[in-house]
């Protein structure tokens, strides 16, 4: 399996970042790819809690995400295992909003934090189970939303 790598650096201090990638009312402005807004999400910020999420498009069509936290160490690290879900919670694979893929894939996404004077510097390490073009969309999707964090810091 290959791994999705994205570096990034914010121009905010690291408690600044990790408030905005756990406290719901901050990840509201800023956890939807480009084109699609955050129409519902929620954090049971603690290991094995779940992080609830549902992208939606202009066409009123929803995407929705689970996470289930795994490593919490405020502010240096976070991570969750992935998988779509259907509006309930319950996983469902890929194919249910379209993409494609058939089994219901749980990926890693795995955040470390460093600070570095008053920027933070970010690296997100994802489980890849998809191809060339897929990734692509994939890395292009994260750094939309990470456009979006640096708008607002």
């Amino acid at each position: 399996m290959k791994k999705l790598i994205i570096k990034r650096t914010f121009d905010a201090p690291i408690d600044k970042i990790w408030d905005s990638f756990t406290i719901p009312e901050l990840l509201q402005k800023w956890w939807s790819p480009e084109g699609l807004n955050l129409s519902h999400v929620s954090v049971d910020l603690k290991k094995d809690g779940l992080f609830r999420y549902c992208f939606k498009g202009m066409d009123g069509g929803e995407f929705w995400g689970r996470g289930i936290y795994q490593n919490i160490s405020k502010p240096v690290h976070l991570s969750y295992f992935d998988t779509f879900t259907n509006a309930m919670g319950t996983p469902v694979p890929p194919s249910h909003f379209g993409l494609p893929g058939d089994k219901i894939i749980e990926s890693l996404v795995d955040f470390a934090f460093l600070e570095r004077d008053t920027k933070t510097e970010m690296t997100l390490l994802g489980d890849n189970y998809f191809d060339d073009s897929m990734t692509k969309d994939m890395t292009k999707g994260w750094n939309s939303m990470f456009d979006k964090l640096d708008s607002i810091l």
